[in-house]
């Protein structure tokens, strides 16, 4: 993260709570064990937490885990859960455990410029204006009701131009930045953690399968390619052998990446990366989406009754 900015801080709190959210809760609740009815949260203790682990942890959140074995799974997620804010908040990592840490930063597959990415910029702009405007716009139908007609105002955004090679470098370019500052930290570093997030809903994949196939002839019933509209890490082979590099200073890498309107992230046990390459035989295509965002206010108004005048009792 860039230190010192408490935006970035809260950026990077909620992008744990992203991870956390989907591991100790369900359908947005705390899971919870069964014989006593104790819910999950960030008090329980260290030990609490540890004998009813199985209870308070979602099921569904194997399919999230990438070459975890089973002491890896109860290992990330007990980290998870006493993880701490690095007291001292202009420095290297963002948060610290008993023997380790996790540090956070993000990525992205916009044109970057001296000002920064492209697409972080254009996306503050639009929000700026949609939040002038409908301000200015607000006062204008309180002086001016509607009552027999809703009204509108909408604001129309299209994604910049985004492109997987602009990813790759992003990611690679940061990543050893954050490499530089753990070579220079001189805190516990048994495990380490890299959380990347990539928060553009921008780019897709598709498996090519049939790369090699002639064009027009059937498959059959043969294995479909598998397609996301969305990015995924765990299928990139290119980035999954440049992070394999560093295996000896990055235990796991947590990925948070946006999916439509949500958010979702897979956890990677970095140097059991050749057996996840193993089972992607074919590299996948990774393309722009194209993607435009609506922000739209709506107002219509409500006659008052009116009033009927003072009623009073009649005491005699």
């Amino acid at each position: 993260m860039a230190k010192g900015n408490s935006q970035t801080g809260k950026q990077e709190k909620r992008c744990l709570e992203v991870v956390k959210g989907g591991i100790f809760y369900k359908d947005g609740k705390p899971l919870y064990e069964p014989f006593t009815g104790k819910a999950y949260s960030n008090d329980l203790s260290e030990e609490e937490f540890q004998k009813n682990q199985i209870w308070f942890v979602n099921s569904e959140c194997c399919k999230k885990y990438f070459g975890l074995l089973e002491e890896d799974r109860n290992e990330i997620e007990r980290i998870l859960h006493v993880i701490k804010e690095n007291p001292n908040k202009t420095k290297f990592p963002d948060f610290i455990f008993f023997n380790g840490f996790i540090e956070h930063f993000h990525v992205t597959s916009s044109r970057i410029n001296r000002k920064g990415a492209v697409h972080k910029k254009e996306m503050q702009q639009f929000q700026t204006k949609v939040s002038e405007e409908s301000t200015i716009i607000k006062q204008e139908w309180n002086e001016v009701p509607s009552f027999d007609a809703v009204r509108s105002k909408h604001w129309a955004y299209d994604n910049p131009d985004h492109r997987y090679e602009f990813l790759i470098k992003s990611f690679q370019d940061i990543w050893n930045h954050h490499i530089d500052s753990l070579n220079k930290y001189d805190g516990n570093k048994n495990i380490g953690i890299f959380m990347v997030e990539y928060a553009e809903f921008a780019l897709s994949m598709i498996e090519n399968v049939y790369s090699n196939w002639i064009n027009g002839m059937s498959h059959g019933d043969m294995r479909e390619q598998e397609k996301f509209h969305c990015y995924r890490l765990s299928r990139d082979r290119k980035l999954l052998e440049f992070v394999y590099q560093y295996r000896k200073q990055i235990k796991y890498v947590i990925f948070v990446y946006q999916n439509g309107n949500s958010e979702d992230f897979e956890i990677i046990r970095v140097d059991n990366i050749p057996y996840i390459l193993k089972i992607i035989p074919w590299d996948f295509v990774v393309y722009p989406l194209g993607v435009k965002q609506v922000a739209s206010i709506y107002n219509v108004s409500v006659p008052m009754d009116p009033k009927q005048g003072d009623e009073t009792d009649d005491k005699s």
